[in-house]
């Protein structure tokens, strides 16, 4: 789907408000009434796919470090992450920025909600769904990334009540009976959250009805620099290089014998060629542009998935419906079905043609022996699928806490630094490392229903 033009439709919006709002006293806070009327409503609900982009680009590229499906290159200001947050560790009550961009765009959707059912005048049934698909996408990333809810001034709560909230959110946009491209989202948004709660009845359900083709996007807008694609900003040589794709699962594998030299024939994209992990590198910038303890500079290697600042979030994808359906099936001992569903899902990718793969053939399948081999396949290939796209953290976290067969394959950057050792991935809640985002110091200090950490 492509919002592009109701999203900047609703940014112009805005700006002609910025520009009189210079010439005139600034009458306050715009009352319900007014925000509920037509020409309000499709820019009130755009403004939660505004918070939804500026969340899923930071949580996404933060989560990316910790889940180690990017290297850190070493930077440390703008665009980079602090020493700790390198290692895998995520400080309690850190991170204030993202839990407000998710929760702001939570609240949006869900304000407008309240307000479209208590107008007295009709509210278009399609703007009502997307309202409450982009709620549903909100909640859905506050559930994935953190362990613990809080939902407008509330105490702590389970993260899982944000994905219980999506979950109804989904269903409510689906009883509406909207076009095929908002009930394809709604479908496959509650397929994804059921399979995070378990559901996987339901999941897979769900999961049938969403074709392979089908992708559902949060735009960005390169024109405003918080809604710009943070990922790709971050690496996108304007001035920044702060992370790489050099040893991680899927790029060049470091020879620490002959100096940290990449080695050209390792590394899954290497092997196998497959698009969704292509990298690529430029001369002109051999290097990250800083330093990591241990390994000096890194040699910079870029992801390929985002090489525009105009480029969208997906967050919903056919794709992704596959891998529910496999991992329905893994949970039923049904390895053998499940390997046929990701073989199935790997050959309608094609290799690209590039000097390391002149070919363009299909992907290979997997070739799995046992139970445990196909999770680790599965683990995988979800990570593949979803690169980048804020729900690797929240994934590793839910195989680790439910004991799940299979590995993590995460490459060994422990053996060169001890900023990686020395930090357990995650952050220490109850004395226990959580692979989620900690409820920030903002949110403990304002909400006296929340308990401030204690200097912890």
């Amino acid at each position: 789907m492509n919002n592009r033009k109701a999203f900047r439709s609703a940014a112009l919006l805005v700006a002609v408000f910025a520009v009189a709002a210079c010439e005139v006293i600034n009458p306050g806070p715009i009352q319900d009434e007014f925000l509920v009327r037509e020409e309000s409503r499709e820019g009130l609900v755009n403004g939660s796919q505004r918070r939804l982009n500026e969340g899923i680009g930071w949580i996404g590229y933060t989560g990316a470090i910790i889940t180690r499906q990017l290297m850190p290159g070493g930077q440390t200001g703008a665009y980079g992450h602090n020493v700790l947050e390198q290692g895998g560790f995520l400080q309690p009550g850190g991170r204030g920025g993202q839990f407000n961009d998710a929760q702001q765009a939570r609240f949006i959707a869900e304000t407008a909600l309240k307000l479209f059912a208590e107008s007295e005048d009709p509210v278009d049934s399609e703007i009502v769904a997307q309202a409450n698909v982009w709620a549903g996408f909100s909640n859905r990333l506050l559930g994935e990334n953190w362990c613990e809810a809080v939902i407008d001034g509330s105490g702590l709560l389970p993260g899982s009540d944000y994905l219980r909230r999506a979950e109804e959110q989904f269903s409510a946009a689906l009883a509406l009976n909207p076009g095929e491209t908002l009930r394809m989202a709604a479908t496959a948004g509650r397929a994804s959250v059921r399979a995070f709660l378990g559901d996987w009845g339901g999941a897979a359900a769900d999961a049938g009805g969403v074709p392979n083709s089908f992708d559902y996007y949060v735009e960005s807008d390169a024109n405003v620099a918080l809604t710009r694609n943070t990922i790709m900003w971050a690496n996108g040589r304007q001035p920044y290089l702060a992370y790489t794709m050099w040893n991680t699962y899927y790029g060049p594998q470091p020879d620490m014998s002959a100096g940290g030299a990449p080695i050209r024939a390792s590394g899954y994209y290497q092997e196998t060629g497959d698009p969704r992990a292509e990298w690529f590198e430029d001369p002109n910038f051999p290097w990250s542009n800083a330093s990591l303890l241990g390994y000096g500079q890194t040699p910079w290697f870029n992801q390929t998935k985002y090489d525009d600042p105009n480029d969208g979030y997906r967050v919903a994808s056919g794709r992704e419906m596959r891998l529910i359906e496999a991992e329905a099936q893994l949970t039923n001992g049904n390895w053998q079905a499940a390997m046929t569903t990701i073989n199935n899902l790997r050959a309608t990718y094609t290799t690209n043609e590039t000097m390391l793969h002149p070919g363009g053939m299909p992907l290979e399948p997997r070739d799995a022996m046992s139970l445990e081999g196909a999770w680790t396949y599965l683990k995988r290939e979800r990570a593949i699928e979803l690169f980048l796209e804020a729900r690797t953290l929240g994934d590793q976290r839910r195989w680790l806490e439910n004991g799940t067969p299979g590995d993590l394959e995460l490459p060994d950057f422990e053996r060169i630094s001890e900023i990686f050792s020395d930090n357990e991935r995650g952050t220490l809640i109850n004395n226990q490392a959580r692979l989620c985002f900690d409820v920030p110091n903002s949110e403990r200090e304002r909400n006296p229903n929340i308990p401030e950490l204690g200097g912890t």
